[in-house]
């Protein structure tokens, strides 16, 4: 099987038979029906040796040398090629015999009978087969080894034989037999060798599984392999829906799931195809090659039912309805697995009746005689895991039950109580073609189950209290008291109150709080407050969705009321903690309302300060003033009304009597926690008898203790020295008030500006005191009489009253800082209350000049001079003039020429003559200066007594006077005198 090289033959012998090494084996199918028994196509060729290069087998050749067997035969100085030596009918064939030479394909082509060899040939086969087209000369020549290596007898001295000689074309041995090794064990992994086939039942004998096995000879399942089953008997395949399935294996174990249609045997049969090889029978060298692949199979058989119990698994929708929802019901349906499956086409009714339980059913202990029928409902199911919904729409009432409560329906069921489902099903609930499909004796019932009971609330019942001395119990603002400490402006009552009453006293003008704790009622009995106590939005409606963020917003509205008395305060908390019906007095005073919503329960602080970010904010009444509120007793106040309630956009139900709430709440007046006092703060004000005196004469001051509203009540207190079993009377509050008179300047004409606070350069001239004042109105203090002039004004500041039958109640300085404001006083600098006094009027000094009139302009020059006119001027020391030429506008255009030097200020006194070269209007000025300098008088421009005229000599008087001459001067322009125009300057005589 080699091509002679050696040139010692010369042309004798041009070709030889091409020898192939085998090196390892391999597996490949030939397609059937290429060659039959008998019969070579091309087996005629003159050369086959050379037909083989010239068709390009793919292969190696080894180097020029000598293989000799071990039966003698032997190919001389030869060159072997080993892989494929021809193509049947489009498969490659390889030679099996290597110790004859290859002459062509005659001889007759037939199946693989050799039981020792079979397997190894079903092996290469399949090798044979997926490497038919490939080109590749390794390939094929490993490919050849393996033939002669698994299915020659003398393969193994070939190859030996082979290695021995190497190969031509470089390739190493060691690649070689890797080569060999690889496509050997790829086809062990891949021929099938073992087909098996199992089943097992999952759902009873209704449904289950079939595993066919194909496998190689190590015993793990091969991937590619093209299989089907068929079933024969009432059962298909789940994922066809017949009874046949094909598909392809994987490496893993194949479970094809069926369904029975009926009852009886079904038998389970498997078929896949194997490679199978064919041997060609030569008269000179033996062949293999591939084939048609051979179908094997495997059956099994097994026993199906086609009856099933369905059951249903139900759940309530919501396990806690509220007024306007029907107690809906989701159901399951399932089957009782030791039934078998649901059969396909099957449609199971069953009856599900509500009933009606005045408290909560135990699982397992409440039974359906305990409860009441309210309704009934149908419901179906065609599949296992097929859903039925029971809604409004779905549910009839139960006449007695509508009778016993008219109007029910199921979405308006009364009052509060628990709904549970309980679903029946048996064959004479079914439709007559459908019963076949139940047992005869089939009864199956859920019962009382707690998955299957919900709560209906109708309505929710919210609480409030507050608490007053909590919303203060921090305050830290301060107030100073007449004695000038500070004490704190909140002081929360206690058993020593001075008025006896529970009460938070407070300052006029301060911050309004309450602080309220809003609650609801156990509706569902639990022991517990929570959201299964509050009513929920639409959002909160269903399963899962009843939480604290979708529950209802409510509105709380609160009063503050005010301007009562001790003793109706204390009467009306009295008659509250004894549970009596309180009204409020009629003259009780709406003061301040406040509104706020909410969602949950909790702490909520109301407040008149929005900094502190209350929950709702405190405002005042028309008319109303929070800062100053009335003094006297008052009282928060508060409701949760139906009718306050904006249910219809939360839940899309509006508001009744008893919805959202059972009953509206009303917090009654004067509740526990809930009075407040507010303290006296009266308005101080005074009037001096005279606003201005003279020296020597006397003033009055008129004091008024005035309301600073309308509505202030004058606080009062039980006296404690009284008999046991008598009521205390009420004793008012005492004040005093001190009044000071100031002065504030020795100018009787000083302006004072109105301070919070006597300033420091006030002197005080004379105290005087009012006492025991318990009621508002006017005080007259003592005339007092002043001598000195100057600016006055009276000061009045509250100071407790301790005096007279007081030293004996110890509760009289307590009541003072609890009743009534710390420190009460009026402003510094009213006008009502200044007093100015002042000296006998001296005569006010008079400053006039003289001037000369008219001027004769001589020999470019003329010389003006001015008089000083004085009356009254004592205090007049010095005086200087201004010498102005006046221009033809205003006197913005006029210049000053001069300033003269200061002389001494006398009557008839001349000023220092000034000399000016030009014609013209001209005017003085004086100013006139006392002893330290200060300027007192200051002459007027252009005054006509003022004016001097300079004029050319000749020029004729009018007679008209010097004022007309002035106004023709200014009027005739320039003909008459200079217009000197533009700022004021001095120009140089």
């Amino acid at each position: 099987m080699g091509r002679n090289n050696n040139p010692t033959r010369g042309s004798t012998i041009r070709h030889v038979v091409r020898t192939i090494a085998a090196a390892s084996a391999a597996v490949a199918t030939l397609a059937a029906g290429l060659l039959v028994a008998g019969t070579a196509n091309a087996a005629d060729m003159r050369d086959p040796f050379e037909r083989s290069i010239q068709n390009g087998n793919p292969g190696l050749w080894a180097n020029l040398g000598t293989i000799t067997f071990s039966n003698g035969k032997s190919y001389p100085d030869m060159e072997q090629s080993l892989g494929v030596v021809d193509s049947v009918n489009g498969k490659n064939v390889y030679c099996i015999q290597a110790d004859t030479l290859y002459t062509g394909t005659m001889g007759t082509w037939g199946d693989w009978t050799d039981e020792r060899t079979k397997p190894d040939a079903q092996k290469l086969a399949w090798l044979t087969n997926k490497y038919n087209n490939d080109r590749d000369d390794l390939t094929q020549a490993a490919i050849a080894g393996l033939i002669h290596q698994k299915l020659d007898p003398m393969g193994g001295e070939y190859l030996d034989g082979i290695q021995r000689l190497g190969w031509k074309d470089g390739t190493s041995w060691d690649t070689y037999a890797a080569k060999m090794d690889s496509l050997w064990n790829e086809a062990v992994a891949n021929t099938p060798s073992n087909l098996d086939m199992q089943y097992r039942y999952t759902t009873g004998k209704r449904k289950g599984l079939v595993t066919p096995s194909i496998m190689n000879g190590n015993g793990v399942e091969i991937a590619g392999i093209q299989y089907t089953v068929t079933l024969k008997g009432p059962a298909v395949f789940d994922q066809t829906g017949t009874n046949t399935i094909s598909g392809t294996t994987t490496n893993e174990a194949i479970h094809l799931s069926w369904t029975a249609t009926g009852n009886g045997k079904v038998t389970s049969i498997v078929q896949h195809k194997i490679p199978k090889a064919t041997r060609l029978e030569s008269p000179n060298q033996n062949l293999m090659g591939p084939t048609d692949p051979q179908t094997v199979s495997k059956n099994i058989q097994f026993e199906v039912l086609n009856n099933f119990k369905p059951t249903i698994r139900s759940d309530q929708s919501d396990h806690r309805i509220e007024y306007g929802h029907a107690p809906e019901d989701d159901l399951t349906w399932h089957v009782d697995p030791t039934g078998g499956d649901w059969i396909q086409g099957a449609t199971i009714k069953s009856t599900g009746t509500l009933y009606y339980f005045a408290n909560k059913p135990v699982e397992g202990r409440t039974t359906v005689r305990d409860g009441v029928k309210a309704a009934t409902a149908t419901a179906a199911g065609d599949r296992d895991g097929a859903t039925s919904h029971v809604d409004a729409s779905s549910i009839t009432m139960d006449p007695g039950f509508v009778k016993a409560h008219p109007g029910a329906t199921p979405s308006s069921l009364p009052a509060t109580g628990w709904y549970t489902w309980v679903w029946q099903i048996t064959p004479g609930m079914q439709d007559a073609n459908m019963r076949q499909y139940l047992p005869a004796d089939y009864d199956w019932s859920d019962n009382v189950l707690e998955a299957e009971t919900t709560l209906h609330v109708r309505s929710m019942q919210p609480t409030i209290t507050s608490s007053v001395s909590a919303a203060y119990k921090t305050d830290q603002s301060k107030v100073t008291g007449a004695d000038g400490v500070e004490r704190p402006a909140v002081q929360i009552g206690s058993a020593a109150a001075s008025d006896r009453t529970d009460v938070v006293y407070l300052e006029k003008g301060g911050v309004i709080r309450d602080k309220v704790t809003l609650g609801v009622s156990d509706v569902n009995g639990d022991g517990k407050t929570d959201t299964a106590d509050w009513l929920h939005t639409k959002d909160g409606q269903g399963e899962g969705r009843e939480t604290e963020a979708n529950q209802i917003t409510i509105r709380v509205n609160g009063t503050l009321y005010g301007g009562m008395t001790r003793e109706q305060a204390e009467q009306a908390q009295k008659d509250t903690a004894a549970g009596k019906t309180v009204e409020l007095p009629k003259q009780a005073v709406k003061l301040a309302t406040a509104t706020f919503t909410t969602n949950k329960a909790g702490d909520y602080l109301l407040s008149s300060r929005k900094g502190e970010k209350p929950a709702g904010v405190w405002k005042a009444e028309n008319g109303i003033d929070l800062t100053n509120l009335p003094s006297g007793y008052a009282t928060f106040v508060y409701d949760i009304a139906n009718k306050d309630q904006d249910t219809e956009s939360q839940t899309g139900i509006k508001p009744s009597d008893d919805y959202p709430f059972a009953k509206d709440v009303h917090e009654a007046p004067f509740t526990a926690d809930e009075t407040v006092m507010f303290r006296l703060t009266p308005k101080l004000d005074s009037t001096v008898s005279s606003k201005e005196v003279k020296a020597g004469e006397t003033t009055v001051d008129k004091l008024v203790v005035a309301k600073t509203n309308e509505k202030d009540v004058w606080p009062t207190y039980p006296e404690t020295n009284v008999t046991e079993g008598e009521t205390p009377k009420s004793t008012p509050l005492s004040l005093d008030f001190h009044g000071v008179l100031y002065k504030v300047s020795d100018d009787p004409s000083a302006a004072i500006e109105e301070t919070d606070t006597v300033p420091e350069n006030a002197v005080k001239v004379h105290e005087t005191d009012i006492k025991d004042v318990t009621k508002f109105g006017t005080y007259t203090t003592d005339s007092f009489t002043l001598t000195e002039s100057g600016t006055y004004a009276w000061h009045w500041v509250m100071t407790p009253s301790l005096t007279g039958d007081q030293n004996h109640n110890p509760l009289a300085a307590l009541a003072w800082r609890q009743l009534t404001h710390g420190k009460v006083q009026h402003a510094f600098g009213l006008a009502s209350e200044i007093v100015r006094v002042r000296k006998p009027e001296t005569p006010k000094c008079e400053v006039s000049t003289k001037s000369q009139g008219e001027v004769t302009f001589e020999n470019g020059k003329a010389d003006l001079h001015d008089e000083l006119l004085l009356k009254n001027c004592s205090d007049a020391a010095k005086a200087e003039f201004e010498l102005w030429k006046q221009s033809n506008g205003d006197q913005s255009g006029d210049v000053l020429i001069t300033v003269t030097g200061k002389v001494d200020a006398k009557d008839g006194i001349h000023s220092p003559t000034v000399t000016v070269h030009e014609t013209g209007t001209y005017y003085w000025r004086e100013k006139v200066y006392d002893q330290t300098g200060k300027l007192i008088s200051y002459g007027d421009a252009r005054k006509p007594n003022e004016t001097v005229l300079v004029k050319e000599k000749g020029l004729a008087s009018t007679g008209v006077g010097t004022p007309m001459l002035l106004w023709a001067g200014v009027l005739a322009g320039a003909g008459i005198a200079l217009a000197l125009a533009g700022s004021r300057k001095r120009i140089r005589l």
